[in-house]
């Protein structure tokens, strides 16, 4: 059983000085496997780009809470784009995804978290903190900018309640339109294809459910620009959410201490991956080891599209 985190959960354990040996120990004899992304990563290290002296000393004690876990080869999300690398590879050789880090691999995250650990906030490091930055402006900016010009599209979507709303994602996803628009992070991804080949990817990622990243990118797309439509802006901080729901795609469980992420988790995710809100009522730890196989309680928050995952 795989618990992705949410940054906000990171915070908690690191905050409420749980104790990270004993805490994998006991998650460990339950079969438990915590879950952490490069998101959580890059949110910690923008810590060092907060010139007051408390955001670089709040960096290297996260990064040193958490070079525990690392060093302890605790389970990574590859980069979302990586996933989706992942399950073009799995459809072309009929095997199953691969979405996490190897062994192999997980040496340059160890690497990158120690040193952020000793306060070596370096060039490499500054480079993914602001790349980041800037997909997260392009991303909000985007519904904006592709919805100005289409009158007609906007009509259209603002159609759609928000009682509506899941059906609608998973029928547009699979059709031409969600199609397109996933042969778009296709040739994004990888710009040397041959022209056609990213249309005959996106077509057959969407044609099983079992590739979940490629239907979810899809959903977070069309999502976006629903609520741009629909509510006029898109919220500065919606995009790094949606990540951590993206990253969680092949998990069992999507943890987080914000309640609104329920909202739009449940259009992304699928009946696979369920939603846990920490309300704080009890130590982290203790609440993230009540999730076991044996005694797993998550959320009552209703999730919308709870029942997806059907063919």
């Amino acid at each position: 059983m795989k618990i992705y985190l949410d940054t906000n959960l990171w915070n908690e354990l690191c905050d409420q000085g749980v104790e990270p040996e004993l805490l994998l120990a006991s998650l460990d004899a339950m079969g438990v496997s915590l879950v952490l992304s490069h998101q959580t990563v890059y949110e910690f290290a923008k810590c060092f780009r907060n010139s007051a002296k408390a955001g670089p000393e709040r960096g290297r004690k996260l990064f040193d809470y958490l070079n525990v876990f690392t060093r302890r080869n605790t389970c990574c999300t590859k980069e979302i784009m990586e996933v989706l690398a992942a399950e073009m590879w799995a459809l072309q050789r009929r095997e199953p995804v691969k979405p996490f880090l190897s062994t192999e691999t997980y040496g340059e995250l160890n690497t990158a978290v120690e040193k952020l650990a000793n306060g070596h906030f370096d060039e490499r490091v500054k480079a993914f903190v602001e790349g980041r930055v800037a997909l997260a402006a392009r991303i909000r900016s985007g519904p904006n900018d592709a919805l100005a010009g289409r009158p007609d599209v906007q009509q259209r979507l603002r159609g759609i309640s928000e009682q509506r709303l899941a059906a609608w994602l998973d029928t547009e996803a699979i059709t031409d339109r969600g199609a397109a628009q996933l042969a778009n992070q296709i040739t994004r991804r990888f710009p040397e294809a041959p022209a056609g080949h990213a249309d005959e990817w996106a077509a057959g990622l969407l044609a099983s459910s079992t590739y979940r990243l490629a239907r979810a990118l899809v959903r977070a797309d069309l999502y976006y620009s629903w609520r741009c439509a629909n509510r006029g802006s898109i919220p500065k901080d919606l995009f790094d959410d949606m990540y951590h729901v993206l990253n969680a795609i092949y998990c069992d469980v999507y943890a987080t201490k914000e309640p609104s992420h329920a909202q739009y988790a449940g259009l992304l995710l699928t009946a696979d991956t369920k939603v846990a809100v920490y309300d704080g009522n009890t130590p982290v730890g203790e609440w993230i080891k009540a999730m076991s196989p044996s005694n797993y309680r998550v959320s009552e928050t209703p999730i919308a599209g709870a029942a997806r995952g059907a063919g």
